[in-house]
Parts: C-alpha cells; sequence; structure tokens
C-alpha cells in the first residue's frame, strides 16, 4: 500500500515537472498565441516594494508554461465541440458557426445608446461629410454588420435578437440627417445566400468584401471596376480570428474566396522597411498578422485620374484592400477610430469604416477637424450656466469641451459655442460629443470642437453655448490659437 502511494506521488511530481523540462525544447508561445507575452515584473516600484509580485509573476510565468497553448486548446475543444459552451470569449454558434461574445450585446440590444448619443453619431459624421465635400470630395460612411446581425440564424437559441440596435437607430438618423452612407446590413443580407461571412472568423470573407466594395464605391458616385465577371476558387486556407481563440495551438481551417483578379501594377508610399515586393505586402496587410498596417498609402501611376482616397479603418478594411489599390491613384488607408479630417487634402473622398460593435467609439472623443462658423445666434435666453475647459493640442491648435447636464435634449438640435470680445462674436458649431476621458467623467452629454489658428483669437472671451433655443453661460476664457498643423 505504501509503494502505491509513493508511486502516486511520484508520478504527480512527474507530471508537475514535465512543463518545467519540455520549456527550452517547445515553440514559444509568443509564437503561436502571436501576442507580446508578460514582462518580468520587478521587484520594487515606486512607492517601494512591489506588492503585486506574486501576482504579476504567476501572469509571467503562465505566459511562458510549455505546452499551455495545447491545455488551453484541449480545454477548449471540449467545451466548444462537445458541450457547445461558450470559452475564450467566444459564442459557439450552431452547424459550426462561431461569434464574437461582445456581438452579443448588439444582438440583445443590451448595450443601447441613448437618444441623444445617436444623434452625436449623426451630426458627427454629418459635420465631417460637410467639411469633405468642401474640399472637393466625396463621403460615405460604413456601418459594418456585426457577423450576428446578417447571420442570426445560427446564434444559440438561448440569444434572443432585438428589434433594433445601435446599429439601425443610427442608420435611421443618418437618413434624417441626410448623411451619405451605405446600409451595409441591407446589402450583407440582400447577399447571405452567397456565403460572405466566414463561419470561424468574425470578418467577411473575400467575396463578401467584393460585394461591399461595389457597394461603397456606388455610394462614392465613383466609376469603377466591378470585378464581376472575375473567376474564383473556393480554398480552405483561412485561419479564422475566432478559431485561434479557441485553439491557439491550431484548429481548424475556414473556406476563402481566392479571385483570379489581374490587377494593375502599384507602389506602396511608406511600406515596410525591407519589403521590396508591393504585391508582398498587400498579402501581408491582408493576412492576419496585421503587421505595419495602422498608416500606408498606395500609389497607382496606371489610374490617370488624379483621384484620391482616404479610408478610415478597423479590421473590416483588410480584405477590400486591392479593390480600392486597383481604382485611384492614390489611396490612403488608415486604422483608427478618430479620423483627422484636417490633414485630408482637397479633392480627396473618404470612406469611414467601422464594425457595429465599436460604433460608441465614433463619438469617444471628437475628431480632428476644425470647427465650421456659423451665423451668430440672437435672441436666446440664457438659461443656465455650463462648464468650459481647454486644451492646447499640439499641431491643432485649441480645443473648448464641456459637459452638458443629462437633462439636456440634443435629440432635435444642434450645439454651437458663442465666443464675444467686446463687439467681436464668432459662432462655432462644436460636436454633440462629451470628452469623458479629459474631464474624467461618465457623462455622456457634452460638447467638443477645435479652433483654427487662422481665426487669429486671442484674449478674453466670454462663452455661451447654445442647444436649440436655450443658452447656457460658461465661464470667461483666456484664448491664443496655436500653430497650424
Amino acid at each position: 500500500m505504501k509503494k502505491i502511494k509513493f508511486l502516486y506521488i511520484l508520478l504527480f511530481i512527474i507530471i508537475c515537472f514535465i512543463p518545467l523540462v519540455l520549456m527550452p525544447f517547445v515553440k514559444t508561445n509568443a509564437e503561436i498565441e502571436k501576442r507580446e507575452l508578460t514582462a518580468f515584473p520587478s521587484f520594487f516600484d515606486k512607492n517601494g516594494f512591489n506588492v503585486n509580485f506574486s501576482e504579476q509573476f504567476e501572469s509571467w510565468f503562465n505566459d511562458r508554461l510549455p505546452l499551455r497553448t495545447y491545455l488551453l486548446s484541449a480545454g477548449n475543444f471540449i467545451k466548444a465541440e462537445i458541450l457547445k459552451a461558450p470559452s475564450s470569449n467566444v459564442i459557439v454558434g450552431k452547424d459550426g458557426w462561431l461569434f464574437y461574445d461582445t456581438e452579443s450585446d448588439d444582438f440583445i440590444n443590451s448595450n443601447a445608446l441613448t437618444d441623444n448619443e445617436v444623434h452625436a453619431v449623426g451630426v458627427t459624421l454629418s459635420l465631417i461629410e460637410e467639411a469633405i465635400t468642401k474640399k472637393g470630395g466625396n463621403f460615405t460612411f460604413v456601418a459594418m454588420p456585426n457577423k450576428a446581425s446578417v447571420y442570426d440564424e445560427y446564434m444559440p437559441s438561448s440569444y434572443k435578437k432585438a428589434g433594433e440596435n445601435n446599429l439601425t437607430r443610427i442608420n435611421e438618423e443618418l437618413d434624417k440627417l441626410n448623411v451619405n452612407h451605405v446600409d451595409m446590413l441591407k446589402v450583407m443580407r440582400d447577399n447571405k445566400d452567397k456565403g460572405i461571412y466566414h463561419r470561424r472568423d468574425s470578418h467577411w470573407n473575400y467575396q463578401g468584401a467584393l460585394i461591399g466594395y461595389n457597394a461603397i464605391m456606388d455610394s462614392l458616385n465613383k466609376e469603377h471596376k466591378t470585378y464581376e465577371d472575375a473567376k474564383y476558387s473556393i480554398e480552405k486556407t483561412w485561419r479564422g480570428d475566432l478559431d485561434k481563440l479557441l485553439y491557439p495551438a491550431g484548429g481548424f481551417m475556414d473556406d476563402q474566396y481566392v479571385y483570379d483578379i489581374d490587377y494593375t501594377s502599384f507602389r506602396f508610399e511608406n511600406a515596410s522597411r525591407g519589403v521590396q515586393d508591393p504585391k508582398a505586402q498587400l498579402e501581408n496587410y491582408m493576412s492576419d498578422k496585421e503587421q505595419g498596417d495602422d498608416n500606408f498609402t498606395s500609389l497607382n501611376s496606371n489610374v490617370k485620374d488624379g483621384s484620391k482616397l482616404f479610408m478610415s479603418r478597423d479590421s473590416f478594411g483588410r480584405a477590400i484592400l486591392p479593390f480600392f489599390i486597383d481604382n485611384y491613384s492614390r489611396a490612403n488607408f488608415k486604422r483608427t477610430d478618430n479620423p483627422d479630417i484636417v490633414s485630408v487634402s482637397e479633392k480627396t473622398d473618404m470612406v469611414y469604416e467601422i464594425v457595429e460593435r465599436n460604433l460608441n467609439r465614433i463619438i469617444a472623443t471628437a475628431p480632428f477637424l476644425y470647427a465650421p462658423v456659423r451665423e451668430n445666434i440672437n435672441n436666446i435666453k440664457e438659461i443656465g450656466a455650463v462648464p468650459v475647459s481647454k486644451s492646447s493640442v499640439e499641431g491643432y491648435g485649441i480645443r473648448l469641451y464641456g459637459v452638458l447636464e443629462d437633462d439636456i435634449d440634443i435629440t432635435n438640435s444642434r450645439v454651437y459655442v458663442e465666443l464675444s470680445n467686446g463687439s467681436d462674436i464668432i459662432t462655432y458649431e462644436a460636436f454633440p460629443i462629451c470628452e469623458s476621458k479629459l474631464l474624467e467623467t461618465d457623462s455622456k452629454n457634452g460638447y467638443s470642437l477645435f479652433i483654427n489658428s487662422k481665426d487669429g483669437l486671442k484674449g478674453e472671451y466670454k462663452v455661451r453655448v447654445v442647444v436649440g433655443d436655450k443658452a447656457y453661460t460658461a465661464n470667461l476664457l483666456s484664448l491664443e490659437s496655436k500653430s497650424e498643423k
């Protein structure tokens, strides 16, 4: 009996030490999981001894534990494929379909924006469109629907789809404000039978991207190649992002539409160092690596019309890159939630693309755009006071911002900021955006604007914030615009 206990203990110790013994011989978790691992913690921090050392060491050790990814993959296989249970931020749907767990918020409408916030999104996009149009370009907004919004029939039965959500409400608001946009939810649902999203990835496949590209170009009213006769093959070569979350050590491949398209030659203006082949660089941008794709510009000398594109995008923009590159003389692609409109050159088309689950980010902070000057507003009754703050933003000038009380309804109004200095009065239209991070507040109701340095504002100014037929007095500000970008 003692021998059996001894052997049992010995076996347990051996099993515990196997990962440590294998550490020098197995592939690192960083290579497999393609992420930066937790750094080794310091024994001391600015306050003296690091009281969180044990927790941080545990994270460091767990990240480097050999076979960790294989154990995670095995555990997730049991949960996902056998028990059909959510795991690793992934919802396991019907017939092998996977969804991001964050999609459930939009699906059941548990993350509903307030009416003020929906209106703020619409006004923000309308101001961007106005600026692009004044520069001689065309603008369109593209809200990419979550996969669950298109293929809702594959979501688990326990999730009940809401009749409306942020995407449908924002689309209605954009229609109301006459903001040019692509109703990509309708486009994708009308074409869903063609299999336009990956089963094991959160994004559309290349066929979905081609359909979306044509809808976007039609919205921009730009003549373009349609590639409607392009031949394709379906190859099981795509490793989905959701599949990687479940099986970091290796899982199941997904179908991908591979098109036989002879794109015209092009080059990158600011390609990554060491890359000589533009097509190889493009393949890297389109791959799951997503390395160096935050900001790059393509030049296509075969497109002779001098057309220019600026695309503010997220990961959905990967699959659509070659179509835009093939149709614009110059195309700049920037991965951001906060586009810089000031830097967009004259006669440049703009596509603002963002996925449904991130729509709230449009109004997280005001985009870089100088506030348009409006006609002065007279005979408005002052009924209260609001605070105003300012900050200098290097290269852009001055940002003015503040909070509005939650009961101030902006759903049928615009927000204006009036600055008066004696007899001189200038009125700007502000973004109806609350700079929550700058103000360190949970409020969602506010205003924000950038002042162009060319306006030459200097000295003490009285500030009024006008919403609809009501005005609110703010504190005096001393202004001196910084140099323009």
